[in-house]
């Protein structure tokens, strides 16, 4: 699989020859390299368009180079989705445990709206990258996408908020891993910054009403309000 091509003499240049060598990068550099190199190309071309071949290409190595680091592209996508979004994941989720803490349910919510519209306007290539492939994919392979995604830290502690403050009698009934993916739901498609579609409220403001918002329903979803 992987490709060749020649120098001036006409001589293969593979990953032995000078030229390659001189570019030849620690493991750990050339993965974080092709990981960069594959969010780029991801979200120029989706998940389909984006043959390991266009990411070698893009990178300057041979797909060889690629299934050295990542058994599939598949594994390449999932790597590069946690090595960006796990990027400061930890203190933002502590950030929002002492938040949760001081029952600050709407700074809770005003912080996770934030911090994602941040990382649209910050991280185009990614987010692009993420819609691409659920529609890219089959349904096999956005399963196993979405059990690896739902494994981050910030997800676990959505749902260990949500049922704390259901047990304290704040929010109502309901399946907190639901109701944790609808807190999610809203801000995920106000995704104006990704479509380049405007103008738009500030995000202050966006974030601001959503979290007015979503705090109601969670505090009254599951109850009674027949009159």
């Amino acid at each position: 699989m992987s490709t060749l091509s020649t120098d001036s003499a006409g001589t293969p240049a593979t990953d032995e020859t000078p030229s390659a060598r001189r570019k030849r990068l620690p493991g750990t550099e050339r993965r974080a390299q092709l990981i960069e190199v594959a969010i780029s190309v991801f979200g120029r071309r989706g998940f389909r368009g984006a043959t390991t071949k266009a990411i070698a290409d893009a990178a300057g190595v041979s797909e060889a180079t690629i299934f050295r680091h990542f058994p599939s592209k598949e594994d390449l996508y999932i790597a590069a989705f946690r090595q960006r979004t796990g990027v400061g994941t930890e203190q933002f989720v502590a950030a929002l445990e002492d938040l949760a803490d001081r029952r600050e349910d709407e700074e809770v919510l005003r912080s996770l709206g934030r911090a994602m519209l941040t990382a649209y306007e910050q991280d185009r290539d990614l987010h692009r990258m993420l819609m691409y492939a659920w529609l890219d994919q089959d349904e096999a392979a956005n399963r196993r996408m979405s059990q690896q995604i739902w494994e981050s830290p910030l997800f676990a502690f959505l749902e260990r908020y949500i049922a704390r403050r259901q047990a304290e009698g704040s929010f109502g009934a309901g399946d907190p891993a639901l109701l944790s993916r609808a807190l999610l739901a809203l801000p995920v498609h106000y995704a104006v910054k990704l479509y380049g579609i405007g103008p738009a409220p500030p995000d202050e403001e966006v974030v601001a009403l959503y979290a007015r918002f979503l705090v109601g329903g969670l505090r009254g979803v599951g109850r009674d309000t027949t009159p």
